[in-house]
């Protein structure tokens, strides 16, 4: 990997950021690709003054911009831009649309242009129907959301290309990260919220009955497996069948925590780890919120590409409380 040109997209964001850290000193030249809508300057000021990296900032819908980030020679693309996430989707589906669709074409057109060697595609567990058993590769789906749809949407493209245009490509499922890079807000995760509001004494809103799961898996594990998949043998174009959820199909792969807790159970964790007397309040759950109960089989990671985790929730989260408690977060009113 160390002769490679690498391009991420949406290397700015909460991953995006942490992948490129774990790429930099195992690569040839890394290609940031962002228009900070979501992702922070701050995640990547630090790379602006190393030799081998290059800051592109624009939307991957803009041609001119596909066509600069594409001019270094890519010879690997982690496409990890989208607009960001369920709640920002239904409030907004056609920008949905046009970032999660229209801009996943634009650079796989490019990628196919340019002859890359293998494409990464981030997606996500929503696009799973809600159930009570751990959701595996060639589950059932079930679409709830705008940002679900255009997740799912994007899998397709990325088939097509592998099939009709023989693109090497992978595809990664992420289920609830969470770590430093992550920032509190509206359209944003439950675990930077939660510690916004136990660091600044207020108690946690949980939206439901706080009885519901979720596999919280720290941002390294997440990277970890992502680079694993792209590394992979198991990249031969023309390999899926049409369909990226058919159980034959090898290339799309569940990275995400074995290990689920309840949101009351998390909920209290991080009121302990930042000894936060305020409590908890339970709010109504949101229309949209159709995942009573989340949890994750990754045996195929961890067969096939030797994935594993490597931090559980306590020392994630106090990890991220470390980073939190050196950044300048004002608490939305």
């Amino acid at each position: 990997m160390n002769n490679k040109n690498i391009l991420v997209t949406g290397g700015a964001g909460a991953i995006g950021s942490n992948l490129v850290k774990s790429l930099i000193g195992n690569c040839n030249k890394l290609v940031i690709l962002d228009d900070f809508s979501s992702g922070r300057h701050e995640n990547v000021d630090d790379l602006i003054n190393t030799t081998n990296v290059e800051i592109v900032d624009g939307n991957i819908c803009d041609q001119s911009v596909i066509d600069e980030a594409f001019s270094h020679n890519i010879d690997q693309v982690y496409h990890l831009a989208v607009n960001f996430a369920n709640q920002n989707s239904v409030d907004n589906p056609q920008k949905d649309l046009t970032t999660n669709g229209i801009g996943v074409i634009k650079v796989l057109e490019a990628s196919v242009q340019n002859d890359i060697e293998k494409f990464l595609l981030s997606s996500s567990s929503c696009v799973y129907r809600p159930g009570k058993e751990a959701f595996v590769e060639h589950g059932p789906i079930e679409l709830t959301t705008p940002y679900a749809i255009t997740k799912m949407l994007s899998e397709y493209y990325v088939t097509f290309f592998n099939k009709f245009h023989n693109l090497p490509a992978v595809i990664v499922r992420y289920f609830n990260s969470y770590g430093p890079g992550d920032v509190p807000g509206r359209f944003r995760g439950v675990v930077p919220n939660f510690l916004m509001r136990a660091m600044n004494g207020l108690p946690l809103q949980i939206t439901g009955d706080g009885s519901e799961t979720r596999p919280f898996t720290y941002v390294q594990d997440i990277v970890d497996g992502t680079i694993l998949a792209m590394n992979s043998d198991i990249n031969s174009s023309n390999t899926f069948s049409g369909h990226p959820m058919n159980k034959e199909n090898n290339i799309v792969y569940n990275i995400g925590n074995h290990n689920s807790v309840t949101i009351l159970e998390f909920a209290e964790l991080v009121n302990k780890i930042c000894n936060n007397s305020a409590g908890i309040e339970f709010v109504g759950r949101r229309d949209w919120d159709m995942f009573p109960n989340r949890a994750v089989d990754n045996d195929k990671a961890r067969n096939e590409l030797n994935f594993k985790i490597n931090h559980d929730l306590g020392t994630g989260l106090k990890l991220t409380h470390d980073w939190f408690k050196n950044q300048d977060f004002k608490l939305e009113s």
